[in-house]
């Protein structure tokens, strides 16, 4: 039968209600009084919503229970509070006025509802509600007799994306030579400054081998721990020894392997599970645990955060989770997609003006990301009311902080020349060079240089607000399914 083609038998119903009247004998269960009441009489709580779901013909059930009241009428009668709040029966409600039917059968339960405070509501309605019904566990083991094993596990490598080809294991045509150690470390001062360096870091993990050799700078230790000119310094024969060290360090165990990263070479895990009941054990832990509140719903402005590196992604996205404000990774020039992403997300917000927050290095390139990133979102996607900020790396953070600069700019960069201008230095200083702290303070600063604090404050105690009854539905559901 197709949803919706119920025939709408007005007479038909109210004949059977009145065979109902005559034919259900009366039940008396603690204190309950059978009669039929007018469904415009009876009323639905909001704390319905925080037990059980909505009633829909796509959901199947429901459908079933539909056509069994269009045939048979509502053959349990429903539980009412003496002010006509529904206790039990909540889909018998909804299919019947889906049905139209004028009337069905209740019981008066003795207690006025609306006295009663709403935990002693949810307790009142939960006590009402629970039917026997099939466990998990139950349901599937019957679903599982109907499910051939071969055929199932046949589907489930076919919802793969890759399935394993070939009729053997091909023959290994790789000659790895003989086998070499790595030199052990010698410089032992070099790997304590370093493992500081990292260790010091370590809320920011994984670091990038660019992100510790800038952390080096701002204390140079020596290369060698008995030569005494190998102050480490800001080329690449100390870029290089650091690489090597960190290499040897990880294997040795010196340094935990996850202190650092590539991410410029990205692994995509495809690991299976063990059995059902370890996929199961992982889903439900994190179930309704990604939850955001969107705090900037009520600001006048739509903010957006751009980041040249990717190195520095853990550093800024602990400022700018704070305000649940996107950031965008560029990579040096960003291409077209996440400038496409920004505009879509700032017309759907429907605000009138764009902010743009922007981290770069201090030099021509940086420069010209920032300034070309901003102009695209103006030329290429008509975006007219652009406020664009640079937080970070500005002349007035090198100056200030003495960030570590033994690099000259380019001078075959095309922005050369207009960044000598503006600046007159030629002294440039990558974004991996400044501190954490002065890279996350300015960037608070500049957030909330363009917030209304006092709806951003709202907005993060609405968020508590909001975890609670999240926490709520979670626990009725693990209720619900006895885990």
């Amino acid at each position: 039968m197709r949803l919706g083609s119920f025939p709408k038998r007005e007479c038909a119903m109210d004949k059977k209600l009145n065979n109902q009247q005559k034919s259900i004998p009366f039940i008396e269960k603690k204190g309950l009084e059978q009669f039929f009441l007018d469904v415009t009489e009876i009323e639905v709580e909001y704390e319905n919503g925080l037990i059980y779901g909505d009633f829909g013909l796509a959901n199947a059930d429901d459908f079933e229970l539909v056509k069994s009241i269009n045939e048979n009428g509502v053959i349990e009668p429903l539980v009412i509070s003496e002010d006509h709040v529904l206790l039990s029966g909540h889909r018998r409600l909804a299919a019947a006025l889906h049905l139209k039917l004028r009337k069905v059968p209740v019981r008066m339960f003795g207690v006025v509802y609306e006295d009663l405070k709403p935990a002693e509501r949810l307790k009142l309605l939960q006590s009402f509600n629970q039917q026997r019904e099939k466990t998990v566990g139950e349901r599937i083991k019957e679903k599982l007799l109907t499910i051939d094993p071969a055929k199932a596990y046949k589907d489930l490598q076919v919802r793969k994306e890759k399935i394993l080809r070939g009729d053997g294991v091909p023959e290994a045509n790789v000659d790895m030579g003989r086998v070499k150690k790595r030199p052990r470390i010698t410089t032992i001062r070099f790997l304590a400054a370093v493992k500081k360096a990292i260790n010091d870091q370590k809320p920011y993990w994984p670091l990038t081998d660019r992100r510790i050799h800038y952390l080096l700078l701002n204390d140079p230790p020596l290369r060698h721990d008995k030569k005494p000119d190998s102050l480490y310094a800001n080329d690449k024969g100390s870029y290089k020894a650091l690489t090597h060290l960190l290499l040897r360090a990880r294997l040795t165990g010196d340094i935990p392997m996850r202190a650092i990263e590539d991410s410029t070479r990205p692994v995509q895990l495809t690991e299976g599970f063990s059995s059902p009941e370890e996929f199961i054990a992982q889903e439900t832990e994190d179930f309704l645990t990604g939850y955001t509140r969107n705090l900037m719903q009520g600001q006048p402005y739509h903010i957006e955060i751009m980041l040249e590196k990717n190195a520095l992604r853990s550093v800024i996205e602990i400022v700018a989770m704070e305000y649940n404000i996107p950031i965008t990774t560029a990579r040096g020039f960003s291409s077209l997609g996440p400038r496409y992403d920004i505009f879509r997300r700032f017309k759907n917000s429907g605000k009138a003006r764009l902010v743009v927050l922007m981290l770069t290095d201090f030099d021509p390139d940086g420069e010209e990301i920032a300034a070309s990133f901003v102009r695209s979102l103006r030329d290429d996607f008509e975006i007219e009311n652009i406020h664009a900020v640079k937080v970070a790396l500005t002349g007035d953070d090198v100056r200030r902080y003495d960030l570590p600069s033994d690099m000259d700019a380019k001078v075959s960069s095309p922005n050369y020349a207009k960044f000598v201008m503006k600046h007159n230095s030629t002294k440039v200083v990558e974004l991996d060079a400044a501190p954490v702290d002065l890279l996350q303070e300015s960037l608070r600063k500049s957030i909330e240089a363009h917030l209304d604090i006092e709806e951003y404050n709202t907005q993060l105690d609405q968020a508590k607000q909001d975890s609670a009854i999240i926490e709520a539905r979670r626990q009725l559901v693990f209720d619900m399914i006895g885990e």
